[in-house]
């Protein structure tokens, strides 16, 4: 009896774990545009102007939100941490429109009584473009649309054993964006935000279909000078997934989280640190996360 209850117990702390230790989880939709808040204004970059931002991420969790939105530790003690490392830009291609695209990389570890594994290597790269009004001419509305496609980075693990740094499959989305800025030359304000929804190719591989994704992201923000402080809130709904054709309500991913940010120029470009604090959710870590990013621009915007 003890011999069948340490076996599966060995199975359960693997197999659950892959399901919501993954890189790409680390945030419902990472593709924020910091230039929003710098310019107090959605407007698309200029063209030839741009940004580049290196950030570090790390998340530390030892319990998960499960599929009935309960906090519920990992078994035999488990603890799953992320670190990543994220490559972002955005380049103006014309008056109206511009590139975004992230490379992240992560290093993934889940630790508990039957021992310890890890893996690292590239995550699922992210591209998008961004369409304003700017394109017919005119500056007077302050919105942008973003169309963009996540591309498998890594080939995902068909054995349960090894940590999945990506999910494997192909996702499209469409946002749209919105933000302006209000105040003197001294001390600005601006509020931003997004709507978009995220389809979700299946993974042949495992059989698997993620479930399509609504998300949202609203923030508001005060900039004085050199400094600036944002405080946000994201949430994504997703509906089921699926498994070899067979509806699965339990694969729903679901978050709620508030990211404060607190920056400040530096050089010729901006120093952030942001903290990402999960309220609510399901089949994802309940454990806070923390980043560092520097990011530097040229050209006008």
């Amino acid at each position: 009896m003890r011999t069948w209850h340490r076996t599966l117990l060995i199975l359960a702390s693997v197999v659950l774990p892959a399901q919501t230790v993954q890189g790409q989880a680390v945030c419902s939709a990472p593709h924020s545009s910091p230039v929003l808040a710098r310019g107090g204004t959605i407007k698309t970059l200029a063209p030839g102007s741009g940004w580049f931002q290196t950030s570090v991420f790390r998340q530390s969790s030892g319990a998960f939100f499960d599929p009935t939105g309960d906090r519920r530790p990992y078994l035999a003690n488990g603890r799953a941490d992320t670190y990543s490392l994220y490559l972002t830009g955005a380049v103006g291609v014309v008056r109206g429109i511009d590139v975004w695209f992230q490379v992240p990389v992560h290093r993934l570890t889940f630790a508990d009584i039957t021992g310890e594994r890890a893996r690292s290597g590239i995550g699922d790269p992210r591209a998008s473009i961004r369409v304003s009004p700017q394109i017919f001419g005119t500056d007077a509305i302050p919105l942008a649309v973003r169309a963009g496609v996540k591309l498998p980075g890594t080939d995902f693990p068909v054995d349960p054993r090894v940590l999945p740094l990506g999910e494997g499959q192909r996702d499209w989305e469409v946002s749209l964006e919105a933000g302006q800025g209000f105040g003197g030359p001294d001390l600005t304000g601006y509020v931003l935000g997004w709507v978009g929804y995220r389809w979700r190719e299946r993974n042949d591989e495992t059989g698997r279909k993620p479930g399509d994704e609504a998300f949202a992201h609203a923030g508001f923000g005060v900039r004085w000078r050199s400094w600036h402080v944002e405080l946000a809130a994201e949430v994504m709904s997703g509906r089921p997934s699926e498994r070899f054709g067979l509806e699965l309500d339990t694969g729903r991913r679901q978050l709620l989280q508030i990211q404060p940010t607190l920056g400040f120029d530096l050089g010729r470009g901006t120093f952030e640190i942001t903290a990402a604090v999960p309220l609510a959710g399901k089949n994802l870590p309940t454990g806070p996360g923390v980043s560092l990013g520097y990011r530097f621009a040229w050209g006008a915007y």
